[in-house]
């Protein structure tokens, strides 16, 4: 399990990051062209964000935080309903992040920031 507020690493590949609950393996959600144009879709206890770029990016996991402060490209909000015992943000074919957010209704906000280096998408869960 990792520590909410902290930085972690995804290497994001096919354009896409993928917030879910149940248990530790993904879903397989699928993408229509209208959910390529919104820049998610929704699965299965799921929801996948479209990735900026593929390559390393850096994760921010926050539980009702506050806007980031940095410059934002991007900020797609969802409803996301959590009845487990963990959330687990991946991408395709890289490790798993688990986090322990408690169970209830949230709006599900992923916001992606493009630096020199890397992508920043930062992960919060406002409960509502």
């Amino acid at each position: 399990m990792n520590n909410l507020n902290q930085t972690y690493f995804l290497s994001i590949s096919y354009h896409q990051i993928t917030v879910y609950t149940g248990s530790e393996t993904p879903p397989v959600i699928d993408w229509t062209d209208d959910d390529i144009l919104q820049g998610f879709t929704t699965g299965d206890q799921g929801v996948s964000f479209e990735g900026i770029n593929n390559g390393k990016a850096s994760i921010i996991v926050t539980l009702n935080g506050d806007e980031p402060q940095v410059s934002i490209d991007r900020a797609i909000t969802v409803p996301f309903t959590h009845a487990s015992d963990q959330v687990y943000i991946t991408s395709v074919m890289d490790q798993v992040l688990s986090f322990s957010i408690p169970k209830g209704d949230y709006q599900l906000t992923c916001s992606t920031s493009q630096q020199s280096d890397q992508d920043v998408y930062y992960i919060n869960f406002k409960a509502v």
